[in-house]
């Protein structure tokens, strides 16, 4: 069956304009993974602080726990 393809409202643009937009395109693109990537980054550094922390609290009540007993 043929497809009847009706170009009355086409318009021309050139190569160039396309490529710019599409390199623009790229380059937000880009810059929005980046700044994702620093977040996860600084997250995983956070949660490793957090549970650093935690770590060091529970040694201090176990070290205050055994100097009760001696």
């Amino acid at each position: 069956m043929p497809v009847t393809t009706d170009y009355k409202d086409a318009i021309l643009v050139n190569k160039s304009v396309i490529e710019e937009e599409n390199n623009e395109i790229e380059r937000r693109g880009n810059t929005k993974v980046s700044n994702m990537k620093k977040i996860l980054y600084h997250k995983t550094e956070l949660k490793v602080a957090k549970y650093e922390k935690k770590e060091l609290m529970l040694q201090i009540e176990d070290y205050t726990e055994r100097a009760k007993d001696v």
